[in-house]
């Protein structure tokens, strides 16, 4: 496969380093020699400094044998333009562009398909934060909340610190304490290595749970086994951009919301477009002004300014005032460490939010749904079970029967509508909806074998 990624910035450079070590033929283009220079260095892949909605410079990237292009500049019609050039003088088969725009998105039915702007799929970032932020408010305690199967099922993540009463406890111990509701502990993240659990495996303090559920059961086993059963209700949000936006608007109807922004010309551009959210002006920094907002009372403070060092420091000091949960926004993968262990509860990475749209497209075979989890070493999908026979066919096999590499299980299972328990005696079916997780991403290709139809793969490419 050949994928030719448009702008090589944070977002172009994170999709590129989740593929350059899979069996994919990658070539960025950029107009910053410095910005392609820095991405050669780090990553095995083709580079041209050049523009990338110039025909002259596609073709030289070898667009004429892509089957992907992706384009991710900062600039919506730049990548707009990009996906036109490429449809209708390359042909190329896959589009997928980057728009943050409202107004494009406000008309994207009818704007983008073949007969007026070519994109197959469209990337919006904030989005994609702001559902992902919004999930991890609604559901207290969890570190990430992934939906699968038209969310029937969730893959949560949770994090066990020091005085949580799980530690000490099997997974028997848990699942017991379940009394009948199915959770199913998937994987545990610990000391920098992914271990698939058993019954007699005991929890430990520093783990990280990755349990699997349906979506409606979620608030219920976090509240039993994590004892978060008081859900958050007031809210300061420090940023008043889009996301900031975004933010305040998805939760203001259910939660005490107030936004922070240092811009009273921007307040006033916020308060017109909120209904039930507090708007302020102010510094988030300043110690006096979040104690005159009751930040001793706050269930929840996030910081989604553009500013890494700004939402860190507010982070760290609005917890240092009494601040029940912190989450704050890090685009920088030099502080994902330090944030790690920190005073900050959730650190919120933008291009590990948005990977797994691309990654959906990218994957072959019936996939549905990707979402790349350990900072890009692990990954979790939903896959449709196709019909066919031979040793890689799955329908007919028991789940204990698949022999999947080393590092693979299958931890969720839907069949029409329905979540059903993976156990080993349950025989997979024709259209059946299953969730991996992957620990190695080198095994991907392995496991895409099982979805792959020879006859819809070939057609998928062909010019």
């Amino acid at each position: 496969m050949r994928i030719i990624i448009l702008g090589a910035g944070r977002v172009g450079f994170t999709v590129a380093s989740n593929l350059a070590n899979e069996e994919i033929d990658i070539t960025l283009i950029d107009n910053n020699q410095e910005t392609i220079d820095a991405a050669c260095e780090r990553l095995d892949v083709s580079a041209i400094c050049g523009n990338v909605s110039h025909p002259d410079v596609l073709e030289s990237a070898g667009i004429k044998h892509a089957d992907i292009i992706i384009a991710v500049t900062d600039s919506d019609e730049t990548n707009m333009m990009a996906c036109q050039v490429a449809h209708y003088l390359f042909h190329v088969p896959q589009k997928i562009a980057r728009v943050r725009a409202q107004s494009f998105l406000d008309v994207q039915n009818k704007l983008f398909h073949k007969d007026a702007i070519p994109i197959d799929v469209i990337i919006n970032p904030e989005n994609e934060i702001v559902n992902f932020i919004k999930n991890l408010i609604l559901h207290p305690g969890s570190q990430q909340v992934l939906s699968f199967a038209n969310d029937k099922l969730s893959l949560v993540e949770t994090k066990c610190h020091p005085n949580n009463s799980l530690i000490g406890q099997s997974i028997s111990d848990m699942t017991q304490a379940l009394q009948g509701l199915y959770a199913r502990v998937s994987s545990i993240y610990r000391n920098g290595e992914v271990i698939f659990p058993n019954y007699r495996t005991i929890i430990e303090s520093g783990d990280r749970l990755f349990f699997i559920a349906p979506s409606e059961d979620i608030q219920k086993v976090l509240s039993i086994l994590f004892n978060q059963n008081k859900p958050y209700k007031r809210l300061i949000i420090s940023g008043g951009g889009r996301i900031g936006l975004g933010l305040a608007k998805a939760l203001e109807n259910t939660m005490q919301v107030k936004i922070i922004t240092t811009s009273s010309k921007r307040a006033h551009q916020l308060s017109e477009q909120l209904n039930h959210s507090i708007v302020l002006t102010g510094d988030a920094t300043d110690e006096a002004f979040l104690l005159d907002e009751n930040i001793d009372r706050t269930d929840v403070f996030c910081t989604v300014t553009s500013d890494d060092e700004t939402n860190i420091l507010c982070s760290m000091l609005a917890k240092s005032l009494g601040a029940r949960v912190v989450m704050s926004l890090v685009d920088r993968s030099a502080y994902m460490s330090m944030v790690d262990n920190g005073s900050i509860d959730n650190a919120i990475y933008p291009q590990h939010t948005t990977i797994g749209k691309i990654l959906t497209q990218v994957r072959r075979g019936d996939i549905s749904s990707v979402h790349s989890l350990l900072r890009g070493k692990a990954e979790a999908f939903e896959a449709t079970v196709p019909s066919g026979t031979g040793k890689s066919a799955l329908a007919g096999k028991k789940i204990g029967e698949v022999k999947l590499p080393q590092g693979t299980i299958i931890i969720g299972l839907v069949r029409d509508q329905a979540s059903i328990p993976t156990r080993s005696e349950l025989v997979i079916q024709e259209g059946d909806h299953i969730i991996f997780f992957v620990s190695d991403k080198s095994l991907i290709h392995q496991v895409e074998a099982f979805f792959q139809q020879p006859k819809s793969l070939l057609s998928r490419f062909i010019k």
